[in-house]
């Protein structure tokens, strides 16, 4: 077996499975509004499954040659890039659809924010915990540059990576212990710009939004080292898929089950044949994968099926920490042995971490993602008492569901 091999993949994919059907259900699971799909659920946890595997492939490389780039396998190159591409076109999806919604009910847009707050931070912050303790654990807890330099790296991490990630304390392999965090920048790029799309569309955002709507874009685009437009096109994919699958007729068609095979077709020839998924014609079948899965397919109850929606609620959860304990295998309790593993053995340490991973996905997403959601609605309770009485408002303490799911729900 080769280091590329696809029989790693279905294992760590079987293995996956059976640890989510052992795992209790974090939270009830419902379908809520009508432009979320369950399906997307599943979707989530395989493409964060995906880049996991992507990135074990990246590992196996790295440690023979010292150099982080993609794996010589398009299959295991697309699992990353493709699976993150399609992620993109769930949030364009998702926050389109509100967008659209809004010509019929106000979007409450502050409401709108803080959810995305409360979703995306406290997990990202307990990443960013972890990669500073490890680049200063690297240096035996010392400084190796400037404080003002630290200060100056540690402030780019607490600003979501938006200015670039930069090496922590001189810590070089920032980039293999979580570099998955380079899109969230462009998350936040596609929220701020929302406003300024609902001006567009004549949903009637308030002006003050609009106004720092724009601001927002501008400073981002200023701000962020580098703009990839391929990445943006993927958001368009799902904005295409939530105009499309309003219209009844092409939501019904598409979910029949034929339409279930062409989605997974697109989404082999993409994987098997192209280098990357940033090019248009990536972009392009990947997008015709979206649709069908955005009109309610379920890929023949795969992405329905309980363990599949188990995976999707830790998805955030794996797509951010994989990295950490890949790293934490590879350069920390393996660091003697790994660089000398044949391509079995490190598929075998890979298996291994897969029940680990998800047991630690599982308490990230029960302890610091749900209790971020759960706050939203009386966070927002409050936020709106501060503005309509300025005085002290004590702040609500009942806890009600608020659902959403990375990225976008």
């Amino acid at each position: 077996m080769d280091a590329t091999s696809l029989w790693p993949a279905a294992a760590v994919l079987m293995l996956a499975l059976a640890t989510a059907m052992v795992l209790p259900p974090a939270r009830p699971r419902q379908v809520s509004a009508t432009t979320h799909c369950p399906s997307l659920d599943g979707l989530r946890g395989y493409l964060a499954l995906a880049v996991f595997l992507s990135h074990s492939s990246v590992w196996y490389f790295y440690l023979r040659s010292g150099t982080w780039d993609v794996p010589p396998s398009n299959m295991y190159t697309q699992l990353g890039q493709g699976s993150v591409t399609l992620f993109f076109m769930i949030t364009g999806f998702l926050f389109w659809s509100k967008v659209l919604e809004g010509r019929r009910q106000p979007i409450d847009w502050s409401r709108l924010y803080l959810s995305r707050a409360l979703r995306l931070g406290p997990l990202y912050f307990v990443t960013v915990v972890c990669v500073f303790l490890m680049s200063f654990g690297r240096a035996g807890f010392g400084l190796r540059e400037a404080p003002a330099v630290v200060a100056g790296q540690a402030a780019q991490w607490l600003l979501f990576t938006i200015p670039g990630i930069s090496a922590i304390n001189g810590f070089t392999e920032t980039v293999p212990l979580a570099g998955a965090v380079w899109s969230l920048p462009y998350e936040w790029l596609f929220y701020a710009w929302l406003p300024v799309a609902g001006f567009c569309l004549r949903t009637g955002p308030p002006a003050h939004w609009v106004i720092v709507s724009l601001t927002a874009v501008v400073i981002l685009v200023l701000v962020m080292p580098q703009m990839y437009l391929p990445v943006l096109y993927a958001f368009g994919g799902g904005i295409a898929a939530a105009g499309l699958v309003r219209v009844a007729a092409i939501r019904v068609m598409l979910a029949r089950g034929v339409w279930g095979a062409i989605a997974v077709l697109c989404l082999v020839t993409t994987f098997w044949l192209f280098p990357t998924a940033y090019t248009v014609p990536a972009v392009l079948l990947l997008s015709g994968a979206f649709l069908i899965i955005a009109c309610g397919n379920s890929l023949y109850g795969i992405l329905a099926w309980p363990p599949s929606l188990a995976l999707g609620e830790m998805a955030y959860s794996i797509y951010l920490l994989h990295s950490i304990v890949l790293f934490v295998t590879y350069r920390i309790l393996l660091a003697e042995w790994a660089a000398a593993f044949s391509p079995v053995e490190h598929w075998a340490i890979v298996l291994c971490q897969v029940p680990v991973l998800l047991l630690i996905c599982f308490a990230t997403f029960r302890f610091v993602e749900k209790p971020g959601m759960d706050a939203v609605p009386r966070w927002h309770a409050w936020l709106v008492a501060r503005r309509s009485n300025p005085g002290p408002a004590v702040l609500p303490v009942g806890r009600q569901g608020s659902r959403s799911a990375w990225p976008g729900g």
